[in-house]
Parts: C-alpha cells; sequence; structure tokens
C-alpha cells in the first residue's frame, strides 16, 4: 500500500461506523424474499486492510434444507462479501466456491485474499461456506454430544494416542444417530442442493448475474450449477477439476502418479535433460525400491523411499512456494544413485533459494565496476528495507484492527471470564472431575447461549469462592459477550472437534453421492494401473489402498447411499468456461483438464506447467489469465505466458538446460 492508502485505511478504521450503510442489500434483508438475509459479525482476523462494514461484510442466509419443497425446515449459510477496490466495479460479481467438500471458506480470509484479491479490481468477491460445512453447519449437523460423550478420548487422539479410526467410526455412528434424532435430514446434504444454494446466495445478495470461479471439489459443484441452476450464469473458471464423470476417491492416488510422471515428461521432453538423464523414470523408481531397505545415511537424518517421494510429491503445496524445484529433481536422483546426498539436503535443508529475493541477488552480484556495484547493493538493500516495513505496517494495521473489535465486542471482560474458568477447571481435585467438566463444557454448544445455561454449568463443578467469582464474572456480561464465550467453547476446543466434523463434513457428501462409482474393487484396479503405466511398487500402492479402505471406504459404511440418476453424467452446458490444470497437481489428476473441456461446447483449457492444486497462487500468469477471462469470456485468450512456466533442469555440470 501507498502511503497514503496507508493513511486512509486508519482514519477509516478509528472513525465512527458510517450512518448509511455500505451494503445496502445486507440492510434490506435481502432482494429476494424466499431467501432472507442478516448481517452476523465477520470471523475474526479479518486480512490486513479490510474493515468490515466497509470493504467486507458478513451476515447469513436463510435457504430451505431441501430445495424441492421449499415450505420446510430452513438452514443458514454463512457468506462473506468482499468489496470491489473499484469506483465503478462491473455488476457481475465472481463467487468462489470452496473446495472439500467440507472445507469451509469464510472464516479462512487469507486464503480468499491470496487467490481472489487480484479480481477486486473490477468486481465484488463473494465467498460462503456450503451447506453442512463449518459456518454453515448447523447445531443440529455438528454432533456435540457426540462430541462431548467421551473428551478424554477426544484429546488422546489429537496426540496420535489410541485406535484413531476405530474412535472416528464410532462416533461417526453415533453422529448420525445424533443428526436422525435432531430431525435434520442429512441426505439434503449434497451437490445438488448446494447448486441451487449458489444461485440462491447470489441472486439475494443483488447480483443477478454473476461469474463462478471454483476450485477442486468447488469445480465438481460448478459442473453442477451449470447443469441445474444456470439462471444469470455468465462464465465459469473452474481451477483444479474433479469432472462429475470420475471416480476420484478410486483413483485418490492418480494425481500423484501424474504429478511425478511430468517430472519424466518435461525431462524427455528438454534435449540437453534427456541427454544428461536418460531413462529417468526407471531410475527414478529403481531408487526407490532400493532406498526402501537401503537408506542413505546423512548427519540430518537417513534418507528413504519415503524421503525422495515427498521431496517430488510435496512440489504441490502452494505455502511452501515449492515452483522452481522441478528442475533440480533429475540432479538429485543421480545423486543419490551415488550416495551423494548433496543436492537433496540443500533443498530440504531450505538452502536453495528457489525464488529471487534481494538478499539472494545481492549475494549473487558479480562483474560490475565499483560505481555499478554501489548502485546496485544501494537499490537491492532499500528493496530489503522496504520489505521489512511493509511486514510491520501489515502487522501493525492487523493489530489496530483486532483490538477495536475486541474494544467494541467487549472481549476484555469474556477473556477474564474465560481464563478465570480454565483456572478453575485446572484446580478441580481430579481426572474424573476434569472430564466431567469438560463434556458439560463442551455440551453448553447444544443449547441456546444463555446466561442461565452457562451459570447452571457452573454450578454443576464448582462452589464456595471459585463458584462465586464464576458467577460475578457471568453476571458481569452482557447478551453479546454470553453470546461470545458459548462460540469460544468451539473456537477453543477446535482440534477435538476436527478429530470427526472435519473428515465427517466431507464423508457427508462423498459417501451418500459418490458410492456408486467408487468402491474398493475400483481403488484395487487403479493399482493395478499404477503398477503397469506408471511404474509404481506395490509396496506404494498397496499403502495408498490401505489408507483409501481404513479412513473412507469403511467409513463410508456407516451412511446410507443417495446415488441421483444423471449426476456422473459429463456436463454439456454451453457457459463459457475456462479449465485451469496444474502440471504437479497432486489432488486432481492433471489430464482431467482436458477430460473436462472435452464435454464443453464453449470450454477452454490452460495447461500450467511449474503450478499445483489451486493454480492462482502458483503464478502471476494464472491470475492474469483468469481476469482476462472474466472481463470478456467470449474474446480470444492469451495464455501464452504459461509457456514461460516450462522447467529448466539443473545439469549434472551445474548449468541449465535453458
Amino acid at each position: 500500500m501507498t502511503p497514503d492508502q496507508i493513511v486512509a485505511f486508519v482514519l477509516a478504521l478509528t472513525a465512527p461506523a458510517p450512518v448509511d450503510p455500505l451494503f445496502p442489500v445486507i440492510a434490506a434483508g435481502g432482494a429476494d424474499p424466499r431467501f432472507p438475509v442478516v448481517a452476523a459479525p465477520c470471523p475474526r482476523p479479518l486480512a490486513p486492510f479490510e474493515i468490515e462494514g466497509r470493504t467486507v461484510a458478513c451476515g447469513k442466509i436463510s435457504v430451505p434444507e431441501d430445495h424441492e419443497a421449499p415450505e420446510g425446515r430452513r438452514i443458514d449459510l454463512s457468506f462473506m462479501i468482499y468489496k470491489s477496490r473499484s469506483v465503478s466495479p462491473a455488476p457481475d460479481a465472481v463467487v468462489h466456491l470452496h473446495g472439500g467438500p467440507g472445507v469451509g471458506i469464510v472464516a479462512r480470509t487469507s486464503i480468499t485474499t491470496t487467490f481472489f484479491e487480484h479480481l477486486r479490481g473490477r468486481r465484488d468477491v463473494v465467498a460462503f461456506d456450503q451447506r453442512g460445512v463449518d459456518q454453515s453447519a448447523a447445531a443440529e449437523t455438528r454432533c456435540f454430544d457426540t462430541l462431548a460423550s467421551d473428551p478424554e478420548a477426544l484429546v488422546q487422539a489429537t496426540k496420535g494416542v489410541g485406535d484413531t479410526i476405530a474412535l472416528t467410526r464410532q462416533m461417526t455412528r453415533a453422529c448420525l444417530d445424533e443428526i436422525a434424532a435432531s430431525g435434520a435430514d442429512i441426505t439434503k446434504i449434497n451437490t445438488w442442493q448446494n447448486a441451487q444454494d449458489v444461485q440462491a446466495v447470489m441472486h439475494t445478495l443483488g447480483y443477478p448475474v454473476y461469474n463462478i470461479y471454483g476450485i477442486s471439489y468447488g469445480t465438481k459443484l460448478g459442473q453442477e450449477v451449470m447443469r441445474s441452476a444456470p439462471d444469470g450464469l455468465r462464465s465459469v473458471v473452474l481451477d483444479s477439476v474433479a469432472p462429475v464423470q470420475v471416480p476420484i476417491y478410486d483413483t485418490l492416488a492418480l494425481p500423484h502418479a501424474e504429478a511425478i510422471q511430468g517430472i519424466f515428461d518435461a525431462c524427455t521432453a528438454d534435449s540437453k535433460c534427456a541427454a544428461a538423464y536418460p531413462d529417468l523414470r526407471a531410475r527414478f523408481w529403481t531408487l526407490i525400491g532400493k532406498l526402501e531397505t537401503q537408506p542413505i545415511k546423512t548427519p540430518e537424518g537417513d534418507i528413504d523411499a519415503e524421503a525422495l517421494f515427498g521431496l517430488v510429491d510435496t512440489r504441490n503445496n502452494w505455502k511452501a512456494q515449492l515452483q522452481g524445484m522441478t528442475g533440480y529433481i533429475p540432479k538429485v536422483v543421480a545423486e543419490l544413485e551415488q550416495g551423494d546426498a548433496t543436492t537433496f539436503l540443500a533443498l530440504t535443508g531450505g538452502k536453495i533459494v528457489l525464488h529471487p529475493t534481494p538478499e539472494s541477488a545481492l549475494a549473487g552480484l558479480t562483474g560490475l565496476d565499483a560505481d555499478a556495484m554501489a548502485f546496485a547493493e544501494t537499490a537491492l538493500r532499500l528493496a530489503m528495507a522496504g520489505q521489512q516495513n511493509t511486514k510491520m505496517v501489515e502487522a501493525m494495521l492487523t493489530r489496530l484492527e483486532a483490538d477495536r473489535a475486541a474494544a467494541a465486542s467487549g472481549a476484555g471482560l469474556v477473556d477474564e471470564f474465560e481464563a478465570a474458568l480454565l483456572d478453575a477447571a485446572q484446580a478441580l481435585p481430579d481426572q474424573p472431575a476434569r472430564v466431567g467438566f469438560a463434556a458439560d463444557y463442551l455440551r453448553l454448544r447444544t443449547g441456546a447461549a444463555t446466561r442461565v445455561a452457562l451459570t447452571a454449568m457452573l454450578r454443576r463443578h464448582f462452589g464456595a469462592e471459585t463458584l462465586a467469582r464464576l458467577e460475578t464474572l457471568a453476571g458481569m456480561l452482557d447478551d453479546g459477550q454470553v453470546a461470545q464465550v458459548f462460540a469460544r467453547v468451539g473456537a477453543d476446543n477446535a482440534a477435538l472437534d476436527r478429530v470427526l466434523l472435519e473428515g465427517f463434513q466431507t464423508q457427508m457428501f462423498a459417501c451418500q453421492e459418490d458410492m456408486d462409482i467408487n468402491s474398493p474393487e475400483g481403488a484395487a484396479a487403479v493399482s493395478l494401473r499404477l503398477q503397469s503405466e506408471f511404474g509404481w511398487p506395490k509396496s506404494l500402492t498397496d499403502m495408498y489402498e490401505g489408507l483409501l479402505n481404513a479412513t473412507f471406504y469403511d467409513l463410508c459404511k456407516e451412511f446410507t447411499p443417495q446415488p441421483r440418476p444423471g449426476f456422473h453424467d459429463p456436463v454439456t452446458a454451453a457457459i463459457p468456461t475456462l479449465v485451469m490444470q496444474g502440471a504437479f497437481d497432486t489432488q486432481t489428476a492433471p489430464s482431467w483438464g482436458a477430460l473436462m473441456v472435452s464435454s464443453l461446447p464453449k470450454g477452454r483449457l490452460v495447461f500450467l506447467p511449474e503450478s499445483g492444486h489451486g493454480t492462482l497462487a502458483f503464478s502471476q500468469c494464472a491470475k492474469d489469465i483468469g481476469a482476462a477471462f472474466l472481463e470478456n469470456p467470449e474474446a480470444a485468450l492469451d495464455a501464452s505466458c504459461a509457456d514461460d512456466l516450462v522447467p529448466a533442469f539443473l545439469l549434472p555440470d551445474g548449468t541449465w538446460s535453458k
């Protein structure tokens, strides 16, 4: 940000709230009375340079549990609007359809801004948690009683102690019983209902014409919107695609196989790499087999088959920014064949800088006269100082926003109450008493967030001076602060919830609507393909099959399948669609991009080298292509920047192949 922008941000953040709402559609209760909208506080922390009510706004939208029975039970969907930075934005907003299924986005503002900030130059961006997921998961589907039934086992599971798989299956069974007893209909947690939600969300938020940007499961949902709820849909970007016709659970290992094979193919296509490292694929898998029984000893630890496989497989991690590592892999293989771990350890130890920085440029300055060297050093040191200043400004503004929000909500008193409650719980006389309190504390979420319920819980576990102090603090809380206390029950115990809910929210979708084309037998057939077509050892395919059976297929036996005719038919909608697929995507196979566009009359594919899952996070090229497409979905698309992403390879003599 410029100094003027920083000053404006601080003044806006510290000024009184505006009298006139900047999000009038929320203030009006939505643009479609069938789907009422109410404002709600945004999850904290907000991303840097965001101001609630000015640049972002949050709320809930009421939609039918069953869109085919709109007069029946209702559910709430949590949303967040990121206002365009333009004073005259395009009217067709972008809705981000998040991945999973079962991984929300509203509370993960940093991810949304990482992926979509560049689009806000022209358009509003809308994010919402899909039904049954995170902020849009109703209490009836969060299984609070089940989670509270054995807090001790949950705590042990978070530490890796005990039979976590058996515990999860037991809790899954209990969770399904709890949901059924509540009256909620879990069969309505599916992609078709989600697609109707997308249309409802965008129309009632005042966007009769809009665009989709889906990633991972969001591409599967995007396909269903194109097929069954296309009203107002202007264009679609599907990034890292899961075609609806693909048995993506049977093929769990296929994306890994294709992403690794992509290294060998890229080397073969590069004449210098092919000459320096012939038969690279065969050599790689032979080396993997050797390292299974004969790991290489180094001062930093053993390099075994798992370590080498992990090195080439984790290039998909966008947070680690590992694009550029591909070029080192052939040399790593050649060295490890000789027992030499030099390049491997340099990569894993962070001694090789994959992306230019002022520091690396400064260290590499050569071949300049004294004056030029002085100018270059000064420029690079100023760049380094600028980076540090930017980080400090972001940190200070984020703290300012957080402090302002805490002061407005009275979070200080909530903090004091919570600290006193923790001290009291730790002072309980024995482990059974502490476990009993933990279970009761977790069960607070099953009822209304009232002072009466909170006080009743305190009286069941504490007495004398401890109870008097806690009741005094509870009595000082206003209704909003009481609600904060209840909200923190979940926030403070998120790690316990993840033992069950992180997988359960995925299984609600997958086990009900995908098991007609996925099965253990299908996974076994994929394993044979990986061995014959990609050269994988049986030990590796057995590992993936065992993981699938234990953590997916066995758990799916607890659910009742709800297949829908036609759901797995290829989508053929004639809506302008851009498909973006990364060459080392280990979650959705690189080959699925071409499969996706094969049935779309207006589909176009951009294949991005050195890019993994969620291509937007890996290059400016991907961002620019997506933004250009949204600006004019019918125009010719220049994707030539993708050619610049093709990796060069480090040769044995230390030079590069190009």
